[in-house]
């Protein structure tokens, strides 16, 4: 913290003196450009969206993993996989269900 009273540093000559102004150029082209404030609704759409593709996923992959397990004979698997689903599948169906209500349900 002791450096805190010393002059901050400029690339050009190692350091600042005084009140010597310090030339700053800056690129055009490098500037982000803003283009206004975002519209939420892009987002929820997004949000909610992706929640229903992960559960529609989530539910056709178990059901292919168990039509896979049943018909190699595997049925130990298959309960194991029944587990699986219904510990998942409350946890994201209540997610799904509150995005779709808020996406939904938002003022205009």
């Amino acid at each position: 913290m002791a450096d805190s009273n010393k002059p901050a540093s400029d690339p050009q000559d190692g350091n600042v003196r005084g009140d010597e102004p310090v030339d700053v150029f800056v690129d055009p082209a490098e500037r982000p450009h803003a283009s206004g404030r975002r519209d939420p609704a892009v987002d929820r759409a997004i949000i909610a969206k992706g929640l229903i593709w992960m559960m529609a996923v989530g539910i056709v992959l178990h059901y292919a993993a168990v039509v896979a397990f049943e018909l190699s004979g595997k049925h130990d698997s298959v309960k194991s996989l029944e587990t699986i689903f219904n510990a998942w599948l409350p946890v994201l169906s209540g997610l799904v269900g509150a995005a779709v209500t808020y996406y939904f349900t938002r003022e205009k």
